[in-house]
C-alpha cells in the first residue's frame, strides 16, 4: 500500500500534467490508472496526440519535477518546439527538455545556480556557468532520461572525486554522458562513438556547450580492427546499436583501450556502455590495462555479448575491483544492469602509470623523454609520457 506521502506526490504529478493538457486529461488519467496501452490527449501548443502509457506517465513525472524548480518550463518548452515541428517530434523534444528538470532540481536544492534554456536551435542545462547543450536534431528524450532523470551515472563516490580528473567514455552516443561528466567537474573526457552521424551529433553538442577544450569525440569502435557500421542511424534508436552483431557500408577505425589511455594523463573513470563490447575488454588481452582506473561504470549486455554478468564481475574482481549493482535496466532487448566497480587499493597521487603506449616505444625510453610518440594503432593519436 502506498504511503500518504507517495499518494500526495502522485496527485501532484497528475495536477502538474493537467496544466499542459488542453483536452482529455481525466480520460487519459483514468486510462493510465487502469493500464491501457495508449491514451489520447490534446497538449497545449502541440495538438492532438496518441501517447503510449509509459510516455504519459513520464510526462506527468517530469512536469512535476519541472514545476518544483522552474515553474512554466513545461509550457515554454511546448511553445518553443511546436512552432517548427510536427506534434510527435515536438512532444519528443518536450520530454527531452523536461528530462533535465530532475537533475536541475537536485542541483538547485544544494545551492547551485541552475537554469534550463531553450530555442529552436538549442536546448541547454546550465549549472554554475557550465553548460550541457543539445541541438534538437541531435538528442532524444530516452537518452537524456537515462543520464539526467534516472541517474545512470549518479554515483556519489565517483562524482565527489571527479573534479579536475579525466574520463574515458566508451559508447558516448550524442555526448550526453560526456557532458554530464563535465557538468560534474571532469577536466577532460575522451568520448568514443562508432556511428558516424551520431559522433557528429556529439561533436555538435560539445560545440554548443562550449566544451571543445574538455571533450574529445572519437568516431571509432573499441576494437582491434576497423568495423563496418551504418553511415546514418536514427538518433532515437542509437542507444541500443551494437558493433558486436551489426554491420553497414561505412568503415570506422578500431581503437584499443591502450590507444585511449595514451590520450590522457589521469585515468580516473572508465564508463562503458557499448552494447556488448564491454565483454571484449574485460575478458580480452587488454584486461590488465583496466587496473589503471580508479572507477569503472559498466553497463552489461548479456544478450548481445553472450557473457553473463557473473563472469564479467569475477574477471574484474580478479583485477582488484570491488563491484556493486547500481541500477537494473530490465531491457528485454539486451538485458543487463549498471555496475560501479571501485579499485580496492586506489592509486596513490605520486604513483606512475606503466607504459601506456607500449606499442609505440620501449617502456624505459618512453618514460625518459618528454616527447610525443605517434600511435601506430590509431592515426592521428599522440601519446605522451607520464611524469612521476
Amino acid at each position: 500500500m502506498l504511503s500518504l506521502t507517495k499518494i500526495k506526490e502522485k496527485a501532484l504529478m497528475a495536477l502538474s500534467v493537467r496544466k499542459l493538457v488542453e483536452r482529455g486529461w481525466l480520460t487519459a488519467l483514468l486510462g493510465y490508472l487502469i493500464k491501457r496501452e495508449e491514451v489520447e490527449v490534446r497538449l497545449k501548443y502541440i495538438g492532438d496526440l496518441r501517447l503510449q502509457r509509459k510516455d504519459f506517465g513520464a510526462l506527468a513525472i517530469l512536469t512535476y519535477h519541472a514545476t518544483m524548480c522552474q515553474p512554466g518550463l513545461s509550457e515554454e518548452l511546448a511553445k518553443t518546439f511546436s512552432h517548427f515541428l510536427e506534434p510527435r517530434r515536438a512532444f519528443s523534444l518536450l520530454l527531452a527538455g523536461l528530462s533535465l528538470a530532475p537533475y536541475a532540481c537536485k542541483k538547485q536544492s544544494t545551492g547551485n545556480k541552475v537554469s534550463i534554456n531553450m530555442s529552436p536551435e538549442r536546448l541547454s542545462l546550465e549549472v554554475n556557468g557550465v553548460s550541457a547543450a543539445f541541438n534538437p536534431n541531435c538528442v532524444d528524450a530516452s537518452l537524456l532520461m537515462g543520464v539526467f532523470t534516472k541517474g545512470e551515472y549518479e554515483i556519489p563516490e565517483v562524482l565527489s572525486g571527479l573534479k579536475g580528473r579525466e574520463v574515458i567514455d566508451v559508447g558516448a552516443n550524442v555526448g550526453d554522458s560526456a557532458l554530464y561528466f563535465v557538468l560534474n567537474g571532469a577536466r577532460k573526457v575522451i568520448a568514443v562513438e562508432p556511428l558516424p552521424n551520431i559522433a557528429k551529433c556529439a561533436e555538435e553538442n560539445v560545440r554548443l556547450s562550449g566544451a571543445t577544450d574538455k571533450v574529445k569525440v572519437i568516431n571509432a569502435a573499441l576494437s582491434n580492427e576497423p568495423v563496418n557500421v551504418p553511415c546514418s542511424y536514427d538518433v532515437s534508436l542509437s542507444g541500443v546499436f551494437t558493433t558486436v552483431s551489426s554491420s553497414g557500408p561505412c568503415k570506422v577505425p578500431g581503437v584499443s583501450l591502450d590507444d585511449l589511455l595514451g590520450m590522457i594523463n589521469d585515468p580516473y573513470l572508465l564508463k562503458m556502455d557499448c552494447e556488448g563490447c564491454e565483454a571484449q575488454v574485460i575478458l580480452g588481452p587488454e584486461r590488465e590495462r583496466l587496473k589503471v582506473f580508479e572507477h569503472i561504470i559498466l553497463e552489461t549486455h548479456p544478450l548481445n555479448s553472450g557473457v553473463s554478468d557473473e563472469k564479467l564481475l569475477t574477471s574484474l574482481k580478479g583485477l582488484g575491483f570491488e563491484c556493486r549493482l547500481h541500477m537494473e535496466k530490465h531491457d528485454p532487448k539486451v538485458g543487463g544492469s549498471i555496475y560501479h566497480c571501485k579499485k580496492s587499493k586506489p592509486r596513490q597521487p605520486t604513483e606512475r602509470f606503466e607504459d601506456l603506449c607500449s606499442h609505440n616505444a620501449e617502456p624505459s625510453r618512453y618514460k625518459q623523454y618528454d616527447v610525443a610518440q605517434p600511435s601506430i594503432r590509431f592515426p592521428g593519436l599522440r601519446c605522451r609520457p607520464l611524469k612521476a
